[in-house]
């Protein structure tokens, strides 16, 4: 699992769902929850933001696919038979990569390389010392 600790820069809320912006350092990044939240008070809130190894998503080029894309520079690639494992340095922190090898060998990425990843606002869990916004 992915971690990166965060605060709340943002909230904004239809009837059931919420759009968090979040600032990891001095990146933002997009969340959605399937709650409603008005909270302004939220804000400056520290959390931290967990996703999964699978939901990374790496590209040699950069490209608007996403809300949440970031450059990080490329410190292991271990290619396995069905996946393979990308580790990355985004500022001082790990992120891993588990990507099916059959698209990872269509990217031009070595190790050392800079990239950019992403991962999709509905796939980042929010964790906090309380439960639920």
């Amino acid at each position: 699992m992915n971690i990166l600790k965060a605060s709340i820069t943002s909230v904004t809320s239809s009837e059931h769902l919420s759009c968090l912006g979040v600032a990891v350092g001095e990146d933002t990044f997009y969340l959605l929850l399937a709650e409603a939240s008005n909270e302004k008070n939220l804000l400056n809130t520290p959390v931290t933001l967990a996703f999964k190894e699978t939901e990374v998503i790496l590209s040699d080029t950069l490209s608007a696919a996403t809300a949440n894309m970031q450059r990080a520079s490329v410190q292991t690639i271990e290619r396995g038979i069905i996946l393979s494992q990308v580790t990355l340095t985004y500022h001082e922190t790990t992120i891993m990569a588990l990507v099916p090898t059959v698209t990872f060998n269509t990217l031009s990425i070595r190790e050392g390389d800079e990239v950019c990843w992403m991962v999709q606002p509905s796939e980042i869990s929010l964790l906090r010392e309380t439960h639920g916004i």
